[in-house]
């Protein structure tokens, strides 16, 4: 006689301390699991996940390999290895990468919008008198863009590499919604409030200030990076007499604004380099 019908019948009659239990949905989070044992019935409300639980589970899981990836890209680079170490060190098996369709992609998109909300965090704390001038200070800008500038030191050496993973066109969509979302942030903490058409001029243009100061600071061997805020300071400058330009006359300076929007789209891509 074949033993699993057997087990099954043992299973379900053999002995009468089995509860068999029937669960009964009440809501989109609980259930009420009704028991029948020896003619008395209970009634156990249990909690269930919800697709959006199921979702936050992932994504916890997903920032956890993730955070733990960043120790090997010294190593391992921003790759799919590195996914993989950080996987097993998380706890999980390093066939984990695979959460990751964008493999190192997803890496350096994790570790931007890390370092953009740690700026964020910084930013806060800074002394805020000077946010009530008409004119937004010039040196907190500067200090936002090398703060943020110097977060990639641990990874200088990797950086080229980075940057060269986000002009892929899958990762061209995360690199420009965290660079945008990054001198937005930088903006309005340093006193922004334009809701005119400066709103996205200031941001545009500090879009390809970052981008042209990261490309710079790769090639910077300068003592306390020193080189890379004069440069800065010397774009930012540049950028404050474009804007005085503009207000004095549009018109006049509509070719050299043109001109100045398309290099900046340029860095923005990472395409430009420095000579």
């Amino acid at each position: 006689m074949n033993k699993l019908p057997r087990a099954i019948n043992f299973l379900r009659y053999g002995r009468r301390s089995f509860i068999p239990l029937t669960a009964i949905a009440i809501n989109n989070t609980q259930k009420i699991v009704r028991s029948y044992c020896q003619g008395a019935k209970k009634e156990i409300v249990v909690a269930t996940n919800t697709d959006q639980d199921d979702h936050q589970y992932e994504e916890d899981i997903k920032k956890r390999i993730l955070a733990k990836a960043l120790d090997f890209v010294t190593k391992s680079g921003w790759s799919v290895d590195s996914l993989a170490h950080g996987a097993e060190a998380a706890g999980y098996p390093g066939v984990s990468h695979g959460l990751f369709p964008n493999g190192g992609g997803d890496l350096v998109h994790y570790f931007n919008v890390t370092c953009n909300e740690k700026l964020v965090e910084e930013m806060k704390s800074w002394p805020k008198e000077k946010l009530k001038e008409p004119k937004v200070p010039a040196q907190q800008i500067e200090n936002a863009i090398m703060t943020r500038i110097l977060m990639i030191e641990p990874y200088k050496s990797t950086w080229p590499k980075a940057m060269a993973i986000q002009t892929l066109p899958n990762n061209v969509p995360n690199c420009l919604a965290t660079l945008l979302s990054l001198v937005d942030d930088i903006c309005y903490h340093t006193g922004d409030r334009s809701v005119d058409f400066n709103w996205y001029i200031r941001r545009v243009g500090l879009a390809g200030i970052y981008k042209a100061s990261e490309l710079f600071y790769l090639t910077d061997s300068s003592q306390n990076s020193s080189a890379t805020r004069s440069f800065v300071k010397s774009r930012i400058r540049d950028a404050e007499l474009i804007q005085i330009a503009l207000n004095m006359n549009p018109v006049a300076v509509a070719p050299q604004t043109l001109t100045a929007a398309f290099v900046t789209a340029k860095n923005m891509l990472g395409i430009n380099t420095l000579k």
